[in-house]
């Protein structure tokens, strides 16, 4: 299946609190692209077209703001629901209502979802013409940010290093499946050099590059204190669950200070 006129889709995924958000507002700003909010379409491990499947969709308050941002109507989701065989086959209805109406001159459709990680292998499977985008940020970035809950609230330390460690597991067991179909950057990098980042990415998703395009995006940094936020036995527990995967990003696994990047357009 492809995406808006032919051109197939691409897919963010990670850890949550891992600059997805960010990702995506930045690529919506290219004027071939678009993305609805969030879908969580392959985040249930129940299968499509069960009972289950159905109300966690249809019943999840968060899902239905989303929709809400999306400019769909409860009734017009359910048609399309009723209607669809597949989360493929969801996908291909959800995003034809919504580019038909947010931006109908856009050539491709993409979803930024973290939690459809979950899914990944599934949507290798489902959109095999698609890429995936993992974007990676320092665990203790990733926890103190869970912590303090701006978005998403894990007051246990376990829950939240899991939270980054199973995503980026699942993400390294999808690029020794497709090597050619991920593409991985790390948020410092983004931060730090957005341009040549974002040159990279589009590169690998075989877009068009124009600086004018995105010159309207500001990142602005807020710090945390680890220290402050954990106790000394809770950071412990980071590299002992992340430190792997820590090594493998090049991450130090000693104790640091956080940093969190607000982005905005301007």
């Amino acid at each position: 299946m492809s995406g808006v006129k032919g051109r197939a889709p691409f897919f963010i995924l990670g850890c949550v609190r891992s600059g997805t958000t960010m990702l995506r507002d930045l690529l919506r700003l290219h004027p071939n692209l678009d993305s609805p909010e969030e879908t969580h379409f392959y985040r249930p491990s129940e299968p499509f077209g069960t009972p289950a499947y159905k109300r966690w969709v249809t019943h999840n308050k968060t899902l239905g703001k989303h929709r809400a941002m999306d400019g769909i109507t409860e009734a017009e989701f359910a048609e399309i629901l009723g209607s669809a065989s597949s989360r493929r086959d969801l996908y291909r209805r959800y995003m034809e209502l919504f580019i038909s109406r947010r931006r109908p001159q856009a050539t491709r459709w993409f979803d930024k979802t973290p939690q459809n990680v979950y899914g990944g292998a599934l949507i290798a499977q489902d959109f095999p013409n698609a890429v995936l985008v993992h974007i990676v940020r320092n665990p203790w970035d990733v926890i103190s940010s869970l912590r303090i809950g701006r978005v998403v609230k894990i007051e246990d330390v376990i829950g939240a290093c899991n939270y980054w460690r199973e995503a980026v597991e699942i993400i390294q067991t999808l690029k020794r499946a497709y090597p050619k179909r991920v593409h991985e950057l790390k948020y410092e990098d983004l931060v730090a050099s957005p341009e040549q980042e974002l040159q990279r990415l589009l590169a690998f998703i075989g877009e068009p590059y124009d600086p004018s395009w995105f010159a309207r995006f500001r990142l602005a940094a807020r710090q945390h204190d680890v220290e402050q936020l954990f106790s000394e036995a809770e950071r412990q527990m980071v590299p002992e669950l992340c430190g792997p995967m820590m090594e493998h990003f090049g991450y130090r696994t000693a104790v640091k200070g956080a940093v969190d990047v607000a982005s905005g357009v301007r």
